[in-house]
């Protein structure tokens, strides 16, 4: 009975704390994608380092985060991802892949 409820207790603290996670990164997704939107409707499409490095978010972790934003945009609809041309090694892709306001 008491595991039953100890399990019950930790699921229920996981979800609440995923909940809370989610809901703070979508706040910070929207306000990278305040910044990145008006980039890319004044310049075309962009890269990942490209956008990282016009936001001064360098480095890998704030690559990350800016791609984080980037995929929420794309799942939103509000951006288009353009593929790296065929024949493109996996680990250059990044180099290549653009993103673009769809329109």
């Amino acid at each position: 009975m008491e595991s039953t409820i100890i399990g019950v207790a930790t699921a229920v603290g996981v979800a609440i704390g995923l909940g809370i996670h989610q809901a703070r990164q979508s706040k910070k997704n929207a306000s990278l994608a305040e910044g990145i939107l008006p980039l890319l409707t004044a310049r075309g499409p962009l890269t990942l380092p490209v956008l990282a490095e016009e936001l001064g978010m360098n480095g890998l972790t704030g690559r990350g985060k800016v791609a984080m934003a980037l995929n929420a945009m794309v799942s939103e609809g509000t951006l288009v991802v353009v593929d790296a041309p065929e024949g493109t090694p996996q680990l250059k892709k990044v180099h290549f892949i653009q993103y673009k306001v769809r329109g």
